[in-house]
């Protein structure tokens, strides 16, 4: 995945559902430390992210992109605002169908994570939340990652649901079904969180980022919030092309 979007995935992780019949609408701050890698400088960066959550569906816009999750219909819609597009993809996601013979095994290979989550004691306030400290390690042959979380189970939401939501955006990136495994340990909805990431296949290159719930709100999401745009083109879904993206 993109590095920028690191720390917006990990919160994403650990959000929690709407409850039965209503939609929540979460607004977040991402703020993305700048870092050099391979020669390259990234500026620091901050963005707004939107996500919605409804019963059996999530829509999560991230810049340019956004990312639909219909369990009803096991489809997940992945748009491309830049180029007005988007692809269709059938769920389960099955990855070893969608890349050449043999790579599959390799990258997950490449991409197995040894993910602890740790839970504490320790609260404090984020906004009008008590929230409780988590701490989070993962590591891999190319990257290790420590994030220290903040929980909350003030917010009229659901772990156990949104988990099946968002396992479906997250098995599109190998090696995630052991970080979502873990998350399960969070008791609450994360409002809060640092992150530092550190790439060791990049020369050691390390990137920090940080994210907190600005707003969570009870609301009836617009018509066609978690379809494909109108007027967008469909394309069909090439793996590989999005892994050169990112």
């Amino acid at each position: 995945m993109r590095m920028h979007r690191i720390g917006y995935f990990l919160l994403a992780m650990v959000m929690v559902a709407a409850t039965a019949g209503a939609d929540i609408k979460v607004v977040q701050q991402h703020h993305q430390d700048g870092f050099s890698m391979m020669g390259q400088e990234q500026p620091a960066s901050d963005e707004k992210n939107v996500t919605w959550i409804g019963d059996g569906t999530l829509r999560m816009d991230q810049g340019s992109s956004t990312s639909i999750v219909n369990l009803a219909s096991k489809k997940m819609v992945i748009v491309n605002h830049e180029s007005k597009s988007y692809n269709e993809i059938d769920l389960p996601i099955d990855l070893a169908s969608m890349l050449p013979p043999g790579m599959g095994e390799q990258m997950m290979a490449m991409m197995k994570f040894d993910v602890t989550v740790t839970p504490s004691t320790e609260t404090k306030k984020v906004g009008p939340w008590t929230a409780t400290r988590y701490d989070l390690k993962m590591t891999s042959s190319m990257m290790s990652m420590e994030s220290v979380l903040w929980a909350t189970k003030e917010t009229p939401v659901d772990y156990k649901r949104y988990h099946e939501l968002y396992s479906s955006v997250m098995s599109l990136q190998p090696g995630m079904d052991s970080m979502m495994a873990e998350m399960k340990k969070i008791d609450g909805y994360v409002v809060d969180q640092t992150a530092t990431v550190t790439m060791t296949m990049m020369g050691e290159t390390t990137i920090g980022s940080s994210d907190t719930v600005i707003s969570v709100e009870e609301v009836e999401a617009p018509a066609g919030t978690y379809d494909a745009p109108v007027g967008y083109e469909r394309k069909e879904f090439d793996y590989m092309e999005m892994m050169q993206k990112q």
